[in-house]
């Protein structure tokens, strides 16, 4: 444990030896332990190829800053409302559960100021307080997160989807990132990371580019995969892993490319869901229309590596063309990717399955180095998350999340998602209805 004094301020501000994103111990090159949002998680500006991991979102951005305060200690964090589809400050202990959170809707504006997540377009600026201590019983003071009884805690700043693709911050200027300070004296802030171009220059950028090649994983490291693929539910709460959103809950799925071998003849995973309205920011939307005409904040549905929790790439709500209200996303390897054209006739996206380049590592979420050795992207997880699902829609994962398992694909009904594996020949044919029983397939006209 490493305790650093900044002026009279910040008495014990530690660095765990282990943080959110991989090579826990060590600041992003440039940043201090002592600045604040230290570490920059997020896969587009991931020069060392450590950050991706615990399942992030690929057009997500997540800054954080590691403390260990005594009881009492209070600190305030000072920003600007981003332009992006959704924001948060939160609270996770030491073993990645959230133990507090606040929203960008339900974070008040300092005085005189806009909150955009609630009307107008004005980026106006906040002040909440983080408290190291429990939260009252009762009504909680406004503005305000607490750590309960956990003094070693790391605070996170997460933006998802940038109206600006090229800014990942939200267009925030006063401050770009926010200030953190305690008794009135801010700690140094570590300057938000660039998106690295072309992408390539990546590991994560490079993981669509070719086909498998890698080993089979031993047993023990494969997660239980069947050819019907089995969807699991997680709505976060005080005990989900992986830094997940206080505001998300997540279906998932487990595939494996045993099921693209013989004796099996399947090419792809073809994922197909009733997709849930969204406020589509990228389209001019504000997005306080969440709470008044949508079902969700927001929804994508990602392939992800798991060995090493990491994400190779995301189809997000307003990327996914939609017929009858269905969207159908494909995952593969390139050399079975779907042509533009018959992606287009069946209203579908490609994502890959992912592969590591021969040469290139990747890290699992204990910062271990994996290559094509470990037999990693031999099974994928498919993860679908829904964020801030409006409280009226009693179809979402939130609402049908607390009811018995055996409950849920009734309680979902069309909203329930489908998933199995085609050949490319059967997918030109039958689209998203490619894995279902062949006497009640329909074919495209």
């Amino acid at each position: 444990m490493v305790f650093t004094r900044v002026g009279t301020a910040f008495a014990a501000v530690v660095l765990f030896s282990r943080l959110a994103f991989g090579e826990a111990a060590t600041p992003d090159p440039g940043c201090l332990a002592t600045d604040a949002w230290h570490t920059q998680g997020s896969v587009k500006t991931d020069t060392l190829g450590t950050r991706n991991t615990n399942y992030p979102e690929q057009n997500a951005t997540y800054w954080i800053t590691s403390f260990e305060l005594p009881a009492g200690s209070v600190l305030r964090v000072r920003g600007q409302y981003p332009r992006a589809r959704y924001m948060a400050l939160q609270i996770y202990d030491e073993n990645r559960n959230v133990i507090d959170a606040i929203n960008d809707a339900t974070i008040d504006p300092e005085p005189g100021q806009n909150n955009p997540y609630r009307t107008g377009t004005a980026q106006g600026t906040y002040s909440v307080n983080v408290v190291f201590g429990r939260k009252p019983a009762r009504t909680a003071p406004p503005n305000t997160i607490y750590t309960e009884r956990v003094a070693r805690v790391i605070l996170m700043y997460r933006i998802y989807y940038s109206t600006d693709s090229a800014d990942l911050t939200g267009g925030t200027t006063t401050p770009v990132l926010p200030v953190i300070s305690q008794g009135g004296v801010p700690m140094p802030t570590c300057p938000a990371r660039p998106i690295i171009v072309p992408e390539d220059q990546l590991v994560w950028g490079r993981l669509d580019n070719m086909d498998f090649s890698g080993s089979v994983p031993p047993i023990s490291s494969q997660a239980p995969a069947a050819i019907s693929p089995v969807w699991g539910m997680s709505v976060t709460g005080p005990t989900t892993r992986y830094y997940p959103s206080q505001d998300n809950s997540y279906m998932f799925a487990v595939v494996s490319r045993e099921f693209l071998s013989p004796p099996y003849i399947n090419d792809m995973v073809v994922v197909r869901i009733k997709a849930p309205t969204f406020v589509n920011t990228q389209g001019g939307e504000p997005p306080y229309w969440s709470t008044t005409t949508r079902q969700v904040r927001f929804w994508s549905i990602c392939s992800n590596e798991p060995q090493t929790t990491g994400v190779v790439r995301c189809a997000a709500d307003y990327q996914a063309p939609l017929r009858d209200g269905y969207a159908t996303v494909v995952i593969s390897d390139p050399s079975n990717r779907p042509s533009n054209e018959v992606l287009a006739q069946h209203a579908a996206t490609w994502i890959p399955w992912g592969a590591l380049t021969p040469g290139d590592t990747v890290y699992d979420e204990n910062d271990v180095p994996m290559t094509n050795a470990d037999g990693v992207f031999y099974q994928g997880a498919v993860l679908y998350r829904q964020t801030m699902a409006n409280p009226g829609w009693t179809q979402s994962f939130t609402a049908v999340g607390m009811l018995p398992r055996d409950q849920w694909r009734a309680a979902m009904g069309e909203y329930w998602p489908s998933a199995g594996y085609c050949t490319a020949g059967d997918f030109v044919a039958f689209g998203g209805g490619c894995f279902v029983p062949p006497d009640a397939r329909t074919p495209v006209n």
